[in-house]
């Protein structure tokens, strides 16, 4: 479990999470944006809780139906990185 990661943030709202560890492969992933931060899930098991009070992020997170999620194992990138998942959004908390 993760408490911290990272964003890339593009053109026309678009973005990219950066996540530190390998994701689960066996369930499908979905983040929950709250207004303190954002739960990644792998079915119904949450795995990681990131406090996050990004306005930028929280709302580009709640403008998608999904996201894509990068893996930096132990915060190394290895490079080419690429989408190595895609997460569905839920949102718990209105849109700014």
């Amino acid at each position: 479990m993760f408490t911290e990661c990272d964003f890339i943030l593009g053109e026309n709202d678009s973005i990219i999470v950066i996540v530190p560890e390998t994701l689960p492969k066996d369930q499908p992933l979905s983040i929950e944006v709250h207004s303190g931060g954002i739960i990644f899930r792998s079915g119904d098991d949450k795995f990681a809780d990131v406090p996050c009070s990004r306005l930028d992020v929280l709302q580009r997170l709640v403008s998608k139906a999904k996201v894509g999620l990068v893996e930096f194992l132990n915060g190394v990138p290895r490079f080419p990185a690429y989408i190595s998942a895609v997460a569905n959004i839920e949102v718990m908390v209105e849109a700014a």
